[in-house]
């Protein structure tokens, strides 16, 4: 092609839906159309290519697009066909003041009325209006930029007086908690103030048709980057380095690979309204505090241990329950034995209890204790059992479908301070004694029997008063001398016990 007269043009874009999508836009060019769209349709116009700038490849889509040019967007540009006019092409685009509203009828306007905005529309608050200058508002800086739509937005949602996690005292403990200050975090001012900062000409800002902008804005002592989108989410980097990030909708990171966070400082994280899931499928959690773990857990806790569960306390552990703790243990009958150090083997499913100091256990109410097999309680020193502070609820209860077997390596005393003691059987009771049996009472002591057999090698009864009363024979026999002595004996005297 050999190019002629050089040709220069200005002219309104009026169509943006290039069917071969390749970026091209229908212009009225001032001075070679009509404004009478009735003499030539938009559909009529020449379609015109976009330059674009050397930064973007423009092949295989390599670069930037040139779509950004919407209806209605004054151009300026050339023509490549010189005298025939058919092949314009556009260099840029030139903004100014619109002080019309087109009304879509005429020509060298936005065919849907759109552009330039008259603010009637709600999507179009806080956008530049009819009578304003063409550049953002956020560009022009100072208090324009405060009526912009994303900035009026984004102080609207900011997120105020949100409450640290505060640890909660525990009942007759005096614990150094760590106190935070403050008690409360807000997000920080948008552009990083409570007054905008950004000053013209230094915010470079691109403003797209929906309500998205990218700002990079290098306003001396106020540099920031930030990207907004329309639905009010956003990405902010402040004078001081900072970053807020807002994500109104959800949010979803993956990662293939690891991941690692670090901080230097304070972690705060808020959950306010849901709640916190954390799954993993596969390896293990390791968590390694320098510091003490405070946590309050206004709900219930459930937690399923599907392996081992050990706990190793260095110091102290105390455990205090405002209600019941109910314990089960399940283990099938067909489980290995366990072995225990200092204990020895124990069949699975038991529960041990390894004390290498005092134990002391208080119960204020009743206590039980249901044992299906063996119950033995072994003591290399004394064993005491003291029942009873209250008057007239005292008492000491064993009762046995079994035997009852009380042996002592020493000596064996069973007392009784105040009332009476009672040996009761339905059979036979015996007392078995290798050495002396003696028998004290400063009262009388009384011998009831529907049949009584003593037998003795030698036995000497020594009391203040004896009776014997039998409703049958009382037979006394031996094999040597039988000796009664007394100040008198009397012979079928009156038996008074």
């Amino acid at each position: 092609m050999i190019y002629g007269e050089f040709t220069w043009w200005v002219g309104t874009v009026e169509d943006v839906n290039d069917p071969e999508k390749i970026g091209r836009y229908r212009v009225r060019i001032l001075g070679y159309h009509t404004e009478d769209k009735s003499s030539l349709a938009t559909e009529d116009l020449p379609w015109a290519m976009c330059v674009q700038p050397t930064s973007s490849a423009a092949i295989s889509g390599i670069g930037g697009t040139n779509i950004g040019l919407v209806a209605g967007s004054t151009v300026v540009g050339f023509f490549t066909d010189s005298n025939e006019t058919q092949l314009p092409i556009i260099m840029g685009s030139l903004g100014g003041v619109d002080t019309v509203k087109g009304n879509g009828e005429s020509g060298f306007q936005d065919p849907s009325a759109t552009y330039p905005l008259n603010g009637l529309r709600d999507q179009d608050k806080g956008r530049n209006y009819v009578g304003e200058p063409s550049l953002s508002r956020l560009a022009r800086g100072g208090v324009t930029s405060e009526k912009h739509i994303s900035l009026a937005a984004k102080r609207a949602m900011r997120v105020t007086e949100q409450p640290f996690a505060q640890p909660s005292p525990i009942d007759g403990e005096n614990a150094a908690f760590p106190e935070i200050k403050p008690e409360t975090w807000s997000e920080p001012h948008p552009q990083g103030s409570e007054e905008s900062k950004s000053q013209y000409p230094y915010n470079n800002v691109h403003e797209y048709e929906s309500g998205h902008v990218q700002e990079f804005d290098d306003t001396p002592g106020s540099e920031r980057i930030h990207t907004y989108h329309k639905s009010g989410s956003f990405v902010e980097f402040q004078p001081d380095g900072s970053r807020v990030q807002k994500i109104v909708g959800d949010d979803f990171e993956i990662v293939y690979g690891n991941k690692t966070l670090h901080v230097e400082g304070d972690l705060t994280i808020n959950v306010t309204r849901g709640n916190v899931n954390i799954k993993v499928d596969k390896g293990d959690v390791v968590e390694d505090y320098a510091g003490s773990i405070y946590s309050t857990i206004r709900g219930g806790r459930y937690t399923k241990v599907q392996g081992n569960d050990m706990l190793d306390v260095i110091s102290d552990q105390k455990i205090n329950i405002s209600g019941s703790r109910y314990t089960v243990i399940n283990c099938a009958t067909s489980a290995p034995p366990i072995t225990i150090p200092f204990i020895g083997q124990i069949p699975a499913g038991s529960d041990v209890t390894l004390v290498k100091g005092a134990q002391a256990v208080t119960v204020a109410n009743n206590a039980t204790s249901h044992i299906g097999g063996k119950n033995t309680v072994t003591s290399k020193g004394k064993t005491q059992f003291i029942v009873g502070v209250i008057p007239n609820q005292q008492g000491f209860a064993v009762t046995t479908l079994g035997n009852i077997d009380l042996a002592a390596g020493s000596t064996s005393a069973i007392s009784t301070s105040a009332g009476q003691t009672n040996i009761a059987s339905l059979l036979n009771t015996n007392i078995d004694t290798g050495g002396l049996l003696t028998i004290t009472t400063i009262g009388v002591m009384a011998t009831t029997s529907a049949a009584a057999t003593y037998n003795h090698a030698a036995t000497t009864f020594t009391t203040a008063a004896y009776t014997v009363a039998a409703t049958g024979t009382v037979a006394i026999g031996a094999s040597s001398t039988v000796s009664i002595a007394g100040t008198s004996i009397g012979l079928n005297d009156p038996i008074t016990p």
